[in-house]
């Protein structure tokens, strides 16, 4: 084998890998970008339960002061001021 016909198969060969190389990189890369926008949407669907979560115990909270039971318990106390 010459020297030139050498350089041809190896030349040839490094192209077919690079070319494999890069194949390899987009798929890996849209794998990626995937699996990101998935992530994007669970957190958007999380944060938007959290914020449903939020406000159904602010309403059980508020019903719970205003139950008459919390109020004969936790009642606040009166400060009478003293007439000297």
């Amino acid at each position: 084998m010459t020297a030139v016909l050498q350089s041809q198969v190896f030349f040839f060969i490094s192209s077919v890998g690079f070319v494999i190389l890069g194949v390899l990189a987009v798929l890996i890369s849209i794998a990626i970008l995937r699996a990101l926008n998935s992530f994007s949407s669970i957190l958007k669907r999380a944060e938007k339960d959290i914020d449903s979560v939020g406000d159904t115990s602010r309403e059980i909270l508020e019903d719970i002061r205003d139950s008459s039971v919390f109020r004969l318990f936790f009642q606040k106390r009166r400060r009478y001021k003293s007439r000297h």
